[in-house]
């Protein structure tokens, strides 16, 4: 029994030394613990039979035991790779969260980049310089809102000269000093790859304008001098043809010109375009408008005031021009005074002189008349040669238009007076007046004249050829409506072609 409980001692020694990790060390034969154990030194079966079940239970024991620490080992090196990567995921998710909220802030930078774009684009919209057509106003706005919205040290405007082989700088603005100023010109015999590509492409974007094989030529004059180191150019045009381009360019640091900038750049080109139609459509309208006051005048040089009024009124109801519409307009009048006067012996004296001698002198002793029909409120209707016909009591009727043909042929016989032939002899007038019924109007339609008709323009005409050098001749009506404020020379009846005898007056001066 003493050595049966030994060897029970050596079991649990050999077992407490196993669960402290010294297994091999325990299935060594030659071990003090397991010697015990030798079943030679057994000599009793039952202990045998004993021993023998409690070492199998002890193996079993064992197996289990090397088995459960493996398999803790196991999860310990396990939960060991989890732990790790699961701090790998924890760092990668925080590099994403990062990441995206990095994302998140460009996209509300771009975002409000954008708006605020938008905001310049649609108050230029509204800038009356660009819809009015002031442009060079319109460009300075341009210019300058441009290179706030974007953040731009320098940006200008050039324009292409016909050819599109020279380019103008209008204006530059430059940021740092908030001052507008003109750069120099580029030519494209300096710079051919330069306006190849401008006339070639809508937008060019360069971050780089060193690495850019275009911009070469332009580095060395134009970029160092000024510190430049990226480029955004915008082309624009008018009616498909290309004016111009508008520059944005970043001094010192480069810049990664985005889509957004690109777009917004491209719209105030477009804004640049509608100014310069603006300024076209402006300066049409403005010559149209001198051209209207020039064809007005000339008209009202042709025809009485209210004449012209009522031709201008029948074109804007009909549409019609003037000088296709063909329209007529007549009045008839009751009673009128119409005056003739003629140059008396005037076609011998024209045979004498020079053309140009002619036309002066009819022309200043016209001229002085003229000044006499706005005096009196007369309607000169027109002359013939050396003749001179003007009318009294239309296109607006008047009750005083006898005595004011009357007072205008006392002035034109006073007037002529102040003229010599080249020989130094005087001039002459013969003078005829009637007053009755009339009708006036305006003829043709290339050409217009306002014309007089009726018995009326006849028998004063017959007056003026049947008269006296130096004298004015009237009918009985009018010497009836005269006699009273008038000095009048009653005539020998004469014989009036057309008309038989008739009594006849000459006016000699006011009463």
């Amino acid at each position: 029994m003493a050595v049966f409980g030994l060897q029970i001692t050596a079991i649990v020694f050999w077992l407490r030394n196993l669960l402290n990790g010294n297994f091999d060390s325990q299935l060594d034969p030659k071990s003090q613990h397991l010697s015990i154990l030798n079943i030679e030194n057994i000599s009793e079966p039952i202990l045998l039979v004993s021993l023998s079940g409690v070492a199998l239970l002890i193996t079993i024991v064992i197996v289990l035991v090397r088995s459960s620490l493996v398999t803790l080992q196991r999860l310990k090196k396990s939960n060991q790779e989890l732990e790790s990567l699961v701090q790998e995921r924890s760092y990668e998710l925080d590099a994403s969260k990062a990441s995206l909220q990095r994302t998140n802030f460009i996209l509300y930078r771009r975002e409000q980049q954008l708006r605020k774009q938008q905001n310049v684009l649609f108050d230029l919209t509204k800038d009356k310089a660009i819809n009015q057509g002031d442009f060079i106003v319109a460009v300075q706005n341009i210019t300058r809102t441009g290179s706030y919205a974007l953040n731009v040290e320098r940006v200008s405007i050039w324009l292409f000269n016909k050819s599109k082989t020279v380019l103008h700088c209008l204006d530059l603005y430059q940021k740092s000093i908030h001052l507008h100023t003109e750069s120099e010109v580029l030519t494209a015999k300096e710079y051919p790859s330069f306006f190849a590509a401008l006339l070639e492409n809508r937008s060019i974007a360069i971050e780089d304008v060193q690495e850019e094989d275009m911009l070469q030529e332009l580095v060395t004059t134009y970029c160092k001098p000024f510190d430049i180191v990226s480029i955004l150019l915008s082309r624009f045009e008018v009616g498909g043809e290309i004016m111009g381009i508008l520059a944005f360019e970043h001094t010192e640091i480069e810049h990664l010109w985005l889509e957004e900038e690109i777009s917004f750049a491209n719209s105030l080109s477009d804004l640049l375009a509608l100014g310069m139609e603006a300024q076209e459509r402006r300066r049409a309208e403005e010559s149209l408008r001198v051209e209207q006051k020039k064809s007005e005048r000339l008209l009202l040089n042709v025809l009485p005031q209210e004449i012209a009024e009522r031709l201008k009124s029948v074109q804007l109801k009909t549409k019609v021009h003037l000088k296709t519409s063909g329209t007529i307009i007549a009045d008839s009048f009751e009673e009128v005074t119409v005056l003739f006067a003629d140059i008396v012996d005037f076609t011998e004296y024209a045979a004498s002189i020079s053309a140009s001698e002619l036309v002066n002198v009819l022309n200043e002793i016209f001229s002085e008349f003229d000044h006499l029909v706005e005096q009196y409120d007369l309607e000169k209707i027109k002359t013939i040669g050396d003749s001179y016909m003007v009318v009294g009591g239309l296109p607006v009727p008047s009750a005083d238009h006898a005595e004011a043909i009357a007072e205008m042929a006392l002035q034109m016989q006073t007037v002529i007076q102040k003229f010599k032939r080249s020989d130094g002899s005087d001039f002459s007038l013969r003078i005829g007046i009637h007053t009755g019924h009339a009708i006036a109007g305006v003829i043709g339609t290339k050409k217009f004249i306002y014309d007089l008709w009726g018995d009326t323009v006849n028998v004063a005409s017959r007056m003026e050829s049947y008269g006296v050098a130096g004298c004015t001749q009237v009918t009985e009506v009018t010497y009836q409506l005269l006699k009273n404020k008038y000095q009048f020379e009653q005539r020998n009846a004469i014989n009036i072609k057309g008309k038989g005898e008739m009594i006849t007056y000459l006016l000699k001066g006011r009463i």
